[in-house]
């Protein structure tokens, strides 16, 4: 069995805790992450709305304690960069981790900041977390938020230049269609559900999902509880139900996996191991193995060779 993961926040978690990415006590580590099949975790560096100068700082200690990390388990992992490491690693023993920023206000307004983090290595960005910023709304806003303002849309378009995947996981409703008109590659969400499902303004609605099917663009599916549904503890079946409802209504090939492991307290699956249940899990939902093959893993690996270099 072969997975990728679309979203995790475990690099934040284990440098608040001063501990390693081989085992430790969060969602996710290297371990049970091997163990269970994963061959590439999308590695988010979070910081949250603050000024430019802060933040930036904040992304440096996250992206220094990456680095070590990825120096530290070198027999076990490598940072993930290009088709080339893709073609080089995906039939070996080694998990690729693909760094992640979640919220683009390091950036500030230049454009040299977005260079240096490329050259460290990131290859995937969501413009906002959920607060708006100097580059769009974002979808804590409200539903009348803003979109894209002219500094973001520059922005998108050096990202498609360089090869970054684009992520839409928090951006508002304005600011995600704003990114379907100017974004000419296929748009991820890295970590959301249905609104349909479960009305959380995180989730997309079917309008939102129809739309993203068209880009040919991906939704990761979120273990959160508060995506899945209103009450205490959701159930695996209930996450189920949502995969069910948007393969119903856009197609097997947009839909992904987006744990969110180590971002929220309360999550659907005790952690990354959990994960070698879910090809009978989906199978038991009536989908084929090719189908189970495209969620678990090969339509996250299409995005992936479409839009890096």
């Amino acid at each position: 069995m072969k997975l990728i993961d679309l979203h995790c926040d475990t690099l934040s978690a284990i440098l608040e805790r001063q501990q390693g990415l081989f085992r430790n006590v969060c969602h996710f580590d290297l371990e049970r992450a091997i163990g269970c099949g994963l061959k590439i975790q999308f590695m988010a560096i979070f910081v949250g709305p603050h000024p430019p100068s802060v933040a930036l700082d904040m992304v440096c200690r996250q992206l220094e304690y990456y680095q070590e990390q990825l120096h530290i388990n070198q027999n076990q992992i490598y940072g993930l960069k290009s088709i080339e490491d893709l073609q080089q690693h995906w039939t070996g023993a080694k998990l690729g981790t693909l760094l992640h920023l979640e919220g683009a206000e390091a950036l500030g307004q230049d454009m040299q900041v977005l260079h240096f983090l490329y050259e460290s290595g990131l290859r995937s960005m969501g413009l906002t977390w959920n607060p708006g910023n100097l580059l769009s709304g974002g979808i804590g806003d409200g539903p009348e938020a803003s979109g894209l303002t002219p500094w973001g849309r520059e922005v998108v378009e050096e990202m498609e230049k360089m090869g970054i995947i684009l992520d839409a996981a928090h951006i508002s409703v304005k600011g995600f269609f704003d990114l379907l008109e100017i974004y000419h590659k296929p748009l991820v969400v890295t970590h959301a559900n249905s609104k349909a499902k479960c009305d959380h303004i995180r989730n997309l609605s079917d309008t939102q999902l129809l739309a993203l099917s068209e880009n040919g663009g991906i939704i990761g599916i979120t273990q959160v509880n508060d995506f899945v549904v209103k009450k205490d503890q959701a159930s695996v079946a209930d996450l189920l139900d949502h995969i069910s409802h948007i393969a119903e209504l856009i197609g097997v090939k947009h839909i992904a996996l987006g744990s969110d492991f180590d971002g929220a307290d309360h999550i659907v699956m005790s952690g990354i191991e959990e994960y070698s249940t879910w090809p009978q899990l989906l199978k038991g939902r009536g989908f084929s193995d090719k189908e189970i093959s495209m969620i678990l893993f090969g339509n996250a690996l299409t995005l992936m060779k479409k839009i890096l270099k």
